[in-house]
């Protein structure tokens, strides 16, 4: 029997469960154990820790365009009313950008959500300084492991490199802090013009984000707001996704564009994002589009696409081809379904993240995690020097699970999805 195609299962409604956790093949489950022993041994070898170089959190005027941040030029760069903004064509010639420098337009292209809040309503958001997790090692359970074997179709040596190359760009960019930190250090303009968010779901239950093109002006942000907002997304898909393996869908709305709304460099780093440090995130990416002005961009934008995005994006003139990926019970009215949702962005409260101050029950759940971490380990080890997976490695897989969502509230500051009841307290997810 042939395997189905990704959107054959949307047409069936069957998940995905090939080279997933419980329907793995010997062949599939002897490559995961190779992959472990080669991560020990990495591990076991390398024991200095890895400097933050570029955190994602740097301050609006670093222009830095080394590879760890992300390979994108900034696209303007504003710290003052006195700056220069300058685009960067391809030739590497400097061109001046036709911006407004008034300190209102300013302010929209640099104020972050902690800074409007601060302004407008005289109170602070942001949580206390970032304190990294106290761990030994970077461990990862089992399905977050599939996820780079599968991106490599199952080549181990490639799949190590990919992960290496993962745990070094998060420690480098600081990534943990994106989401400690929250929305208080993003765009304001960008969270509250509803560019993208989440706020349905897909046949197969994978969250769906719908990204409105209409609204994007690129030259109302800097490069590394869109990274920071890119990568707080993805990051807290985490909370959305634990009933579709971490997979999302991501609907681009082009209905209204024009092409002062095409924004290269952020469709660019997204899909590095979701190819270099995301794999096997991406469910499928539809592109909403009923203008003929789209296929010119097309052929500017597909040819660094990667071969395996482009076998997930699918085309839909209206609401009626989107069906066949999203219910119309489900997608919103916005794009022609039957789903009353209207985007409105609800700042951070000033109390909500009360529980990333109580440093003594953070305590407690950081060693619960490690201890977690060491059985897991432990099993891991067993697994990998005799053979057999001991009876306990599920356990003890299941029990870094837990401990990691035991720990979450007090290292992730609360998102707008806990604010509309998306997210609830006991961090269960119904979009």
């Amino acid at each position: 029997m042939s395997e189905l195609s990704l959107l054959d299962h949307y047409k069936q409604n069957r998940p995905v469960t090939r080279g997933r956790l419980g329907h793995l093949t010997a062949s599939e489950t002897a490559k995961l154990q190779q992959l472990w022993q080669k991560l020990i041994c990495e591990f076991d070898d390398n024991k200095e820790p890895l400097p933050v170089r570029f955190p994602l959190l740097q301050q609006q005027n670093d222009e830095s365009t080394d590879m760890a941040s992300l390979s994108m030029n900034p696209l303007v760069s504003l710290s003052s009313k006195d700056s220069k903004p300058v685009s960067t064509p391809a030739s590497g010639a400097s061109t001046p950008v036709p911006l407004d420098m008034s300190e209102e337009a300013v302010r929209q292209r640099t104020e972050t959500v902690q800074q409007h809040v601060r302004r407008t309503q005289s109170r602070d958001v942001q949580p206390e300084g970032f304190v990294p997790l106290r761990r030994r090692r970077h461990w990862t359970p089992d399905a977050y492991v599939l996820r780079f074997l599968r991106a490599r179709k199952w080549d181990v040596d490639a799949a190590l490199v990919m992960l290496l190359k993962t745990v070094e760009w998060r420690v480098a960019q600081a990534i943990d802090e994106v989401a400690y930190y929250g929305e208080a250090a993003l765009h304001y303009h960008t969270m509250e013009s509803g560019l993208a968010f989440a706020c349905m779901t897909d046949r197969l239950r994978n969250p769906v984000y719908v990204v409105r093109v209409r609204v994007n002006i690129a030259r109302n942000r800097n490069i590394l707001a869109i990274r920071r907002f890119l990568c707080w997304q993805i990051e807290s898909a985490q909370l959305l996704t634990r009933q579709s393996d971490g997979r999302v869908t991501i609907l681009f709305d082009l209905t209204g564009f024009s092409k002062e709304n095409i924004d290269i460099k952020l469709v660019r780093t997204l899909i590095m994002l979701l190819t270099a440090y995301y794999p096997e995130t991406l469910g499928i990416l539809i592109l909403h589009v009923n203008s003929w002005v789209f296929s010119g961009i097309w052929q500017l934008i597909q040819p660094f696409i990667d071969p395996a995005v482009k076998e997930k994006i699918v085309f839909a003139k209206g609401a009626a081809d989107i069906a066949q990926y999203i219910d119309m019970d489900e997608l919103i009215e916005e794009v022609g379904g039957n789903k009353p949702f209207g985007y409105k962005y609800v700042p951070p409260q000033s109390d909500e993240n009360k529980r990333m101050q109580d440093m003594e029950n953070r305590r407690v759940c950081e060693a619960a995690l490690e201890h977690a971490v060491n059985r897991y380990e432990s099993a891991t080890r067993e697994w990998v020097e005799t053979g057999t997976a001991p009876e306990g490695r599920t356990q003890a897989r299941d029990a870094v699970l837990k401990a990691a969502s035991s720990l979450d509230p007090y290292v992730r500051a609360h998102t707008l999805y806990h604010r509309i009841g998306f997210v609830q307290p006991d961090s269960t997810a119904e979009l």
